[in-house]
């Protein structure tokens, strides 16, 4: 047998590797037949990742396995599973797509090699074979800057902390709590190699980070003659610099940048590179971007004539696009969106993009029937250009419903009938298909997983919002209202509860048990708040009182819960940023980052107030330690403000997204240096577990819920 499917075997199903045969033919189209003789599954298959895809096929269709980040996270299958006639797949899609920058640092920053070779084979299960491949890019941009005049202490500073670098590869920030020292950007590139080789092992195609002139504003003061722009700060953070390029030290610095990727990683051919990300080019007009289109290209040919460059369709301009030949341009549309705004790209290779979740946040969300109608399938039929499929999260390990549907559609060309998938899915995540589980699901998909009512993205939390009289946002992207009856959720989890008898053996019921009865007292608290934002208004501080102590509790009862399940706890997040420091400085350091990135996200020195809370987490000790602190302090200042006859104002000054600033009142001040203070203390914690939830779900349940059932 092939060695790497070997390996790939041994890793996860170590008692049955024996029990493969598989056959490679890279003559035949990409896909696989599947069938079972003589005691063994036989595989033919057109690739490795195709073989991949196959074995996880086979596990899912015959032997009713789920694997998943959130529950059921171990293959467990004991004994090969026999079986009749033949399981056969073509994949249509040449290119299976995998990552947004974002989901390196929301969800994967921490990662260490183990991780990253759990979600490699992963990947190759569920049929990826492009993913983005960025890790140890920083130590590329270290050495580049010191080619061109840079100190290491000047290069180093501005090198972005582990939990922003994702927002300095899309150009947005320079030097974000940079790290302490080399060794960490040279941490990064060992790990960033095990990461490609193994990729390249699978045969994936890599997408490597480009340049787009995006560089330090020092270079400004080393290279005064060059054409090199301050870009208005992305999101209130410090201005960023933009070399022109037009100018001929793009070419330069650029070559040289490109020189030192292929030193470090290797050159594979497709080059990510998104110009002017999200701001605005330095110059107007449809002669000077198209302009900029060729010299990038020019950049790329010169390199390597066989270089694709890779370009997402968030804010692609249609000049820059135009000024590519086709077969050198890969539009990455993230949500699918963009392609039909823009005459179907053109006629331009076009991977259809499905984009489920904003920084990593865990509220239970997502249009399981559009997805279903499969953007691939539907960007074909309007006439596209499209050549591949691709996940586009911002963050993952979390709604695991949405994500298993997501990769089956991976290397699927036409839409799904969703009650059919999901009475499969129900089968597979808790062993054995349930009708009154299957009524509860029904019930989800009317209410958090429907279709209507709310954009995609956008379900927030009042419990991890900053916490104002009447607010309208939890982060930026995020909205607060409820778009169906919380008692609708509450008559699911008393569904899921009758048949926790059957049920308590299944992780993927523990974990979704956990889910839907965090979501359950989200909502509740939601509905609370209104009552007491309407006693605020009445300045009844009595009634406020009443239903602050209520809030209090509900946070600190959530909070307990939650801490049955590791994915739902701050102290697994801490303690992976631990684990990767060196030394106790390190340690302070990460520990820093992590705590940063899921609150204030980057506004520590005050010089911004956009992204607060937008990467919020309903976690075990977030909720105890930050967000319940942050309502407790805000019920006590409105109670005082309701027994002197006076409204509290919380709402003066510069407003983004609804919301104001952190620090546009006295109490927002003194609530931004508590936040602060929390980011920038260390703590450790004991490593969490996973125990059995059913008993507290039921004690939750019988607590909050069981009078509206």
């Amino acid at each position: 047998m092939d060695a790497v499917l070997q390996a790939f075997l041994q890793r996860n199903l170590p008692n049955l590797t024996d029990a493969f045969q598989i056959t490679l033919d890279a003559r035949v189209p990409d896909g696989y037949t599947v069938y079972f003789d003589s005691g063994c599954v036989h595989i033919q298959a057109g690739s490795r990742i195709s073989a991949c895809n196959a074995i996880y096929d086979y596990l899912k269709h015959i032997c009713r396995v789920n694997y998943s980040w959130c529950g059921n996270e171990v293959l467990s299958l004991t004994e090969i599973v026999p079986f009749e006639g033949r399981l056969e797949k073509a994949i249509a899609q040449k290119y299976r797509v995998y990552m947004n920058y974002c989901t390196l640092d929301y969800s994967m920053c921490w990662w260490d090699w183990a991780r990253w070779e759990q979600e490699i084979d992963f990947m190759a299960m569920n049929g990826i074979n492009m993913p983005l491949c960025v890790i140890g890019t920083e130590a590329v941009w270290f050495e580049t800057l010191l080619e061109f005049g840079f100190t290491k202490e000047e290069a180093l500073k501005t090198v972005s902390g582990p939990a922003f670098w994702a927002w300095q590869l899309m150009t947005n920030i320079e030097g974000y709590m940079p790290p302490q020292n080399t060794e960490y950007v040279y941490e990064r590139l060992a790990l960033g190699k095990k990461i490609l080789k193994r990729m390249l092992e699978f045969e994936m195609l890599p997408i490597q980070q480009g340049f787009s002139g995006h560089v330090p504003m020092l270079l400004r003061e080393k290279y005064p003659n060059a054409r090199i722009t301050a870009k208005n700060g992305w999101c209130f953070f410090p201005k960023t610099a933009q070399l022109d390029p037009l100018d001929p030290l793009f070419s330069e610095f650029g070559t040289v940048y490109l020189q030192k990727l292929d030193a470090l990683l290797g050159n594979h051919h497709h080059l990510a590179c998104d110009p002017f990300h999200e701001g605005t080019p330095p110059k107007k007009g449809f002669l000077y971007l198209r302009r900029v289109g060729r010299a990038i290209d020019t950049l790329y040919r010169n390199y390597d004539a066989d270089s694709v460059w890779v370009m997402q369709a968030w804010s692609l301009r249609k000049h820059i696009v135009k000024a590519v030949p086709k077969e050198r341009l890969l539009v990455l549309d993230i949500n699918s969106e963009r392609t039909p705004k823009n005459r179907n790209m053109w006629g331009y290779p076009v991977v259809a993009g499905m984009l489920h979740n904003f920084g990593g946040k865990n509220a239970m969300q997502g249009k399981l029937k559009k997805h279903c109608r499969n953007p691939y399938a539907e960007l074909k039929s309007r006439g596209a250009n499209v050549v591949g499929s691709g996940l586009f999260m911002e963050g993952i390990e979390q709604n695991p419903v949405v994500y298993d549907l997501q990769f089956a559609l991976l290397t699927k060309a036409e839409s799904v009938d969703l009650d059919a998938w999901l009475d499969d899915y129900i089968e597979r995540r808790y062993g054995q298909y349930d009708n009154t589980l299957r009524a509860a699901w029904d019930i989800l998909l009317k209410t958090c997983y429907r279709d209507d009512g709310y954009q995609e993205n956008e379900v927030g939390s009042v419990v991890c919002a900053r916490p104002l009289p009447f607010p309208k946002r939890c982060g930026p992207c995020d909205v607060t209202d409820l778009f169906y009856d919380p008692k609708d959720l509450e008559q699911a989890l008393s569904l899921f509860l009758s048949v926790q008898a059957q049920y308590r053996d299944s992780d993927g019921y523990q974990y979704d048990l956990c889910d839907i009865t965090r979501q359950v007292l989200s909502n509740r608290f939601h509905v609370q708040q209104k009552a007491f934002s309407h006693a605020f208004k009445a300045l009844d501080a009595v009634q406020m009182r009443r239903i602050a102590n209520a809030q209090t509790e509900l946070l600190y009862d959530l909070d307990s819960f939650l801490a049955n399940r590791k994915n739902f706890t701050l102290a697994r997040w801490i303690n992976q940023s631990h684990a990767l420091g060196t030394s106790e400085a390190e340690k302070q350091y990460f520990d820093r980052n992590a705590r940063t990135l899921i609150t204030l996200w980057g506004d520590m020195y005050g010089d911004n107030g956009m992204l607060y809370d937008y990467a919020w987490r309903e976690w075990s000790g977030l909720i105890r330690e930050f967000y319940a602190v942050r309502w407790k302090r805000f019920y006590d200042a409105a109670i005082d403000a309701a027994k002197q006859g006076r409204a509290l104002v919380t709402e003066k000054g510069i407003k983004i997204c609804d919301r104001p600033r952190p620090d546009a009142t006295e109490f927002g001040k003194a609530l931004f240096m508590f936040e602060k203070n929390w980011c920038e203390t260390y703590s450790e914690y004991e490593e969490p577990v996973n125990r059995d939830v059913t008993d507290a779900a039921q004690r939750v349940f019988h607590k909050y819920c069981e009078k509206n059932v």
